[in-house]
């Protein structure tokens, strides 16, 4: 019996372990994904990376002037027409400034009018003085004549000494009467040139107050930022009573500059994708390619793009996050497609995968 039982179960095990050796070899179905993944229709396929943006690219609006927030007229995803405000910056150092500027020109215009009644007096004075002149001429013509007559009439007699002294002295009085006019005239001639040179003085100095009105009333302009197209709101970054600064993001900036204060663009009739094409696929992109775009993580969601065109300078890619200073150690190709909004939400910012349909003789 026990002879039988050492033969019977190392047989059992045998057959057992061949019995699990043909189960586990059996293949199981895989299970299907929720979401198949990416696919492309094109039999030569260019894969990228794209984000959304607004139609002719978003735009980060800033302060011209640097200062603190006071008001802020748009909410986020507002839409607003070309030069509708946004935000304002403190206006009440330029108010000031604007105020003397106003009232600089208003005393020089003052001044101005001054210095033109001035000149138009001396004028007057030099017109009697030249007046004058004609009249003590004329007079000292007529005496000089009875003098040279009296002269001979007195050698022969006719004349007695008194009238001939009398008439002697009304000549040399009535030539210094006229002398005395010339000079005046000379004088007032002096004073007229003086008036018109004050005048011209006021009147540079009301243009350079005038222009520096101007100038104060542009830069409180200027703390009105408004919309420089038709847009939307898409981000706000600053709010009243925060510190706005006007140095612009470049790479130069430190690490996580400031954002600007609002992210502006169109959006409410077309969208547009910035798609990277690594630099090994860059020579088959083809002007007008057609292409596709997929939402990320949702291949089932997918929306033609229409060409505009390839930016021809070839940048260091960058991470999608809107951040200038992620970088990697590749180049890319930017290419930009237009699409009109699809039946589902697609939103600025939002990050698609893109496939491009490639040069067909590659």
């Amino acid at each position: 019996m026990m002879k039988k039982m050492s033969i019977a179960l190392p047989t059992a095990g045998v057959i057992l372990l061949g019995i699990l050796l043909v189960v586990n070899a059996r293949k199981l179905p895989h299970s299907q994904p929720l979401i198949p993944p990416p696919s492309s229709p094109y039999d030569n396929t260019i894969a990228a990376s794209g984000i959304v943006e607004a139609t002719g690219q978003n735009q980060s609006i800033s302060a011209t002037v640097p200062g603190v927030m006071t008001k802020l007229y748009v909410r986020q995803g507002e839409v607003v027409k070309k030069g509708a405000p946004l935000f304002q910056i403190d206006p009440r150092d330029q108010e000031a400034a604007f105020r003397n500027a106003v009232a600089s020109v208003r005393a020089n215009t003052e001044g101005v009018a001054v210095s033109e009644s001035a000149v138009q007096m001396q004028m007057a004075s030099v017109r009697s003085t030249e007046a004058a002149i004609a009249s003590t001429r004329a007079t000292y013509d007529n005496a000089a004549q009875i003098a040279a007559r009296d002269v001979v009439l007195h050698r022969e007699g006719i004349v007695d000494d008194q009238d001939y002294i009398t008439a002697a002295k009304t000549r040399d009085t009535d030539r210094a009467l006229w002398q005395q006019q010339v000079a005046l005239l000379a004088q007032a001639k002096a004073q007229l040139k003086n008036t018109e040179a004050a005048l011209a003085q006021q009147q540079a100095n009301l243009k350079a107050q005038v222009a520096l009105r101007d100038q104060q009333a542009v830069l409180l302009g200027q703390l009105t930022v408004r919309a420089p197209r038709d847009g939307a709101v898409l981000q706000i970054n600053n709010y009243p009573g925060e510190y706005i600064s006007s140095i612009p993001t470049t790479p130069t900036t430190p690490a996580n500059p400031a954002p600007a204060a609002l992210l502006f663009g169109a959006t409410y009739s077309s969208l547009q994708v910035r798609a990277d094409v690594d630099e090994i696929n860059a020579s088959n992109v083809l002007p007008g390619a057609p292409a596709i775009a997929e939402l990320k993580g949702d291949s089932t969601r997918t929306f033609p793009l229409q060409f505009v065109r390839i930016d021809p300078y070839m940048i260091p890619k960058q991470n999608l996050t809107g951040n200038n200073s992620e970088l990697v150690d590749v180049r890319v190709l930017e290419v930009i497609y237009r699409f009109d909004p699809p039946r589902f939400p697609v939103y600025a910012g939002q990050q698609v995968d893109v496939f491009i349909q490639g040069d067909k003789k590659k």
